[in-house]
Formats: structure tokens, C-alpha cells, sequence
């Protein structure tokens, strides 16, 4: 098995002079970010990798988390991923390295709740800034990931992280 965390990036100010893509995050943006990393460092889930949009909100959301959360994977830009469609991003998921179990990807909307309800074959989720959610996938590598492969076991909104409880499976 394994296992997809899908963040939206954490809120960010509504304007930069670098425009949308240099936007940088709010300091409650920063708060929630630093927050889903000690949740994944607290569930013990640390990701093996770390895929993120080249956008400055974006690796602003991955840095925070992997450092508040001591993650030891590195963080991969990929300018792809801004904006993406759920296509581009189950493509850049396919391309994880094969020892990789616990994938992060940090990313955009409207792309990853859509993203979320093709992989689940699910409703598409709400997912305001800072959502994470947890789609466990029932492949054997990653180039098998694909339309419903995957369930999602949960979906944490913003301000959530630092009390949430993983649910019992059963």
C-alpha cells in the first residue's frame, strides 16, 4: 500500500508585486503549515517524498511543515504543479521514486479536490487553504496510480492539525 498526502497550499495574501505566483503566506497561513507537518510528525506518517508547486506559497507551505515537522525528505519543486489539472498531477505523482511509500504532493486548487474525487471515485471534497487529505492507494508502484485507486481516509481543513486524531480503521 501506499499512501498520498494532497495539501493545498496554507492562505496566503491576496497580492504580491510579483503577482499570483510570488504570493508569499499569511502568518496564520505560516501557523497552519508548521502545524501539518508536526501532525504527520505526531501520527508518525513523515513523507518519503516531497512534491511541491514552484509557486512562493507553495514552498513556503512545504518548508514550514518539513521543518516544524523535522521531515528528512527533501522538497522537489516542479512548476507543473502550480495551477495543475488533476491530470498533470497524477503524472508527477506516477514519477515518485520506487521506494517511496508516503508521498506528499502541495499544490492548487480547483485541481485537487477533483484530483481527490478521481483518484477516490468520490465527491470532490471542499479544500480550503491548508487542507490536507490522506488517500490511501491500493497499488504496487506508483505508475499504477490512477481513477479510483484510492480511498480517502481523511481530510483535515485548516486549524485542524494541531488536535486531530487519526480515526480507528474498521
Amino acid at each position: 500500500m501506499r499512501t498520498l498526502y494532497i495539501v493545498r497550499h496554507a492562505e496566503a495574501a491576496y497580492s504580491s508585486d510579483s503577482g499570483d505566483h510570488g504570493r508569499p503566506l499569511t502568518p496564520r497561513g505560516e501557523i497552519c503549515a508548521r502545524e501539518f507537518g508536526l501532525m504527520l510528525s505526531r501520527l508518525v506518517q513523515e513523507p518519503d517524498q516531497v512534491l511541491c508547486s514552484d509557486a512562493v506559497r507553495a514552498l513556503a507551505t512545504a518548508s514550514a511543515a518539513r521543518l516544524e515537522g523535522h521531515w528528512s525528505a527533501p522538497i522537489e519543486p516542479d512548476p507543473q504543479l502550480y495551477l495543475a489539472p488533476p491530470v498533470v498531477l497524477t503524472a508527477a505523482a506516477r514519477r515518485a521514486r520506487p521506494g517511496t511509500s508516503r508521498l506528499v504532493v502541495v499544490a492548487h486548487q480547483p485541481g485537487l479536490s477533483d484530483w481527490v474525487g478521481r483518484l477516490t471515485g468520490g465527491a470532490l471534497p471542499a479544500f480550503a487553504p491548508a487542507s490536507v487529505a490522506r488517500v490511501d492507494l491500493e497499488i504496487a508502484a506508483w505508475e499504477d496510480l490512477g481513477a479510483g485507486t484510492g480511498t480517502l481516509r481523511w481530510l483535515v481543513g485548516p486549524g485542524e492539525a494541531a488536535t486531530f486524531v487519526e480515526p480507528r480503521e474498521g
